[in-house]
């Protein structure tokens, strides 16, 4: 949807982030230099030369201890995204303040952990899809509407999209929005990787993920939280606060080709991006940056590719376009939420972060795909493009303040 006359103009104003290169935004500074986390797993169960990008030396926030790995990622990135955004010293009512964060899979250490017995209702509650929405709002005290929209690797766009329309709306003045993500476990590898979507370590493990390169062969799996603080535009004037970017439009739908393919022509995901650049009220050469999707196998970068230039035709060209996830692995449920605090501090900074382990591009993409190194832009407008199992696909269109 695209703003009408009634409803409030909504802006970010606070970032957290958990990603294998880290905890909080500094560690984003490895993913503009174009490093890479991901690395040979130990022996998992049966499953020899696992590669992945894990959050190491994670400390859980005090008093979590007890949860969930993942929704210790999603209080730690909540709680550094609501320090930064101010709004832990402003006087806004608390059932003003919604908290939208998705786990898609749910808590699934402790899923694994109540399957194995015996019978533990508290590992229950950690495994339920909203568990990381319950424990924030607690633990920061927020009473206004909870929600944990599940749609696979697109949960974190859908949260954006949600927190934004109650704003918009008037429902409440600000948001916690984002999804976390922690499925490092041998159900989760060993499925991948029948599937045969996983990249080989090879003799570099580091340089096994290459989105859009004519040798990719798939992705690494990774773990971590995205958390973005969505304010009205009023409140954060009122307020004084400095917004890091806009939030101007979106489009989703459905690409019914099946559980994990995208749709070869792109024709759907197409008509999703000149959706919501029309609903950002811009037009196709506005367009300076695009996040893809950009999960490094082969038949769904072509297709992502194919809507892009389909979508923005003669301009496809001129815009930057990039993939992260040779940097920090694919984070599934919380890539497209970890991926958005990344674009808004794109917009933020002029920087267009890189394509890990671009060296070789693949021709038949046929798009400026920032490879190996970060490059100096100013940002208009962004889009991140989500896709996710059971064909769904997310376009958000990110603006500057």
């Amino acid at each position: 949807m695209g703003p009408v006359a009634s409803e409030q103009g909504v802006v970010i104003t606070g970032l957290g982030l958990v990603h294998p290169h880290g905890v909080g935004l500094e560690s984003a500074e490895a993913v503009f230099e174009g490093r890479s986390a991901v690395a040979c797993l130990p022996e998992m169960c049966g499953i020899p030369q696992a590669t992945g990008a894990p959050v190491r030396d994670f400390i859980s926030p005090p008093g979590a201890e007890s949860s969930d790995r993942a929704v210790q990622f999603a209080i730690a990135a909540a709680e550094e995204a609501w320090a930064r955004s101010g709004l832990a010293q402003a006087r806004l009512p608390r059932d003003r303040v919604a908290t939208v964060l998705s786990l898609s899979k749910g808590g699934l250490f402790s899923l694994a952990r109540w399957a194995a017995g015996p019978p533990n209702w508290a590992a229950v509650t950690q495994a339920m899809p909203d568990a990381a929405a319950r424990a924030v709002a607690a633990r920061l005290g927020l009473a206004g509407p909870i929600g944990a929209p599940v749609t696979a690797c697109s949960s974190g766009s859908h949260a954006l999209a949600w927190g934004a329309t109650l704003i918009r709306r008037g429902v409440v003045d600000a948001a916690l929005v984002g999804a976390a993500e922690a499925s490092l476990h041998p159900m989760i590898l060993g499925s991948y990787r029948r599937m045969g979507v996983l990249a080989a370590a090879g003799t570099d493990p580091a340089t096994s993920v290459r989105p859009f390169s004519a040798t990719r062969r798939g992705f690494a799996i990774g773990e971590g939280a995205g958390v973005l603080v969505l304010e009205s535009e009023a409140s954060a004037r009122r307020r004084g606060a400095q917004p890091i970017a806009r939030v101007a439009a979106w489009a989703s739908g459905c690409q019914t080709t099946g559980l994990t393919e995208m749709e070869s022509t792109g024709d759907t995901l197409a008509h999703l991006i000149r959706e919501a650049v029309g609903r950002a009220g811009v037009g196709a050469e506005a367009i300076d940056y695009i996040h893809a999707h950009g999960t490094a196998t082969p038949a769904n970068d072509a297709a992502e590719a194919r809507a892009i230039r389909a979508a923005l035709g003669d301009t496809a060209g001129t815009v930057s376009v990039s993939s992260t996830k040779g940097a920090h692995g694919h984070l599934l449920g919380a890539a497209a939420a970890v991926e958005l605090v990344l674009v808004a501090l794109a917009i933020q900074r002029g920087l267009v972060p890189p394509t890990t382990n671009l060296t070789d591009p693949d021709p038949e993409i046929a798009l400026d795909c920032t490879p190996v190194r970060p490059r100096k832009r100013t940002i208009r407008y962004a889009l991140k493009i989500s896709s996710g199992f059971g064909g769904q696909a997310m376009v958000l269109v990110l603006a500057r303040p």
